[in-house]
């Protein structure tokens, strides 16, 4: 037996298209969530990761900062040690100071030179006298820049003729002058552990000073 289907088959086969459409769409729609749930997931995740990893930064950046404090705080304890100990040795240096340099100007002021006058302020000196001419005063400012190193940087600052008429003599020719210079505490030509095993030497007898 023959069957004829008279039913309208493109109704049909747009009814199954549709159908299909519809599925397709409900299917997309449910990847699309999957998807976006996953990426969201993903997101997420390497959202806490970096939060941590930002977490962990910061109190190592509070660690180093705190090292750093307890560094500064060792280098100002270090520098006040140092400090001390400095003027522990400055100290000490200076308990033989006024002997050492009355006994280098001694041993290096020449004949014709009479130190009249000598001031000192820490570790400048000002000298003031009278020399017999200029050469004396020449070679009494080369034996302090020659001295061992205990005298730096002489300079002489005021030089002037000045006519003396002692009792009883003829009138004599002489400089007047002011010379200053610093002395040191440890000889500069000298290693410190020779300065320290040195003792100065008593002032020699005359009348230069």
């Amino acid at each position: 037996m023959i069957y004829f289907n008279l039913l309208p088959h493109r109704e049909a086969m747009h009814a199954l298209q549709r159908d299909q459409f519809n599925k397709s769409m409900i299917l997309a729609a449910i990847l699309a969530c999957v998807t976006a749930f996953a990426i969201y997931g993903a997101v997420s995740s390497s959202l806490d990761s970096q939060k941590q990893n930002q977490d962990t930064l910061e109190q190592e950046i509070k660690q180093y900062e705190k090292q750093i404090i307890e560094i500064k705080d060792l280098e100002s304890q270090i520098a006040s040690l140092l400090a001390r100990q400095k003027a522990v040795e400055d100290i000490q240096s200076d308990r033989n100071s006024p002997v050492r340099l009355l006994s280098e100007l001694v041993k290096n002021t020449p004949q014709g030179v009479v130190i009249t006058k000598l001031s000192q302020r820490d570790q400048d000196i000002t000298m003031e006298g009278i020399a017999k001419s200029n050469e004396t005063l020449s070679e009494f400012l080369d034996n302090l820049g020659k001295s061992d190193g205990w005298f730096s940087k002489p300079e002489l600052v005021v030089s002037s003729a000045e006519n003396l008429v002692p009792a009883g003599k003829a009138q004599i020719g002489t400089y007047k002058f002011t010379v200053k210079a610093t002395f040191m505490r440890v000889a500069q030509s000298a290693s410190p552990a020779n300065a320290a095993a040195s003792t100065p030497a008593a002032p020699q007898s005359g009348n230069k000073v």
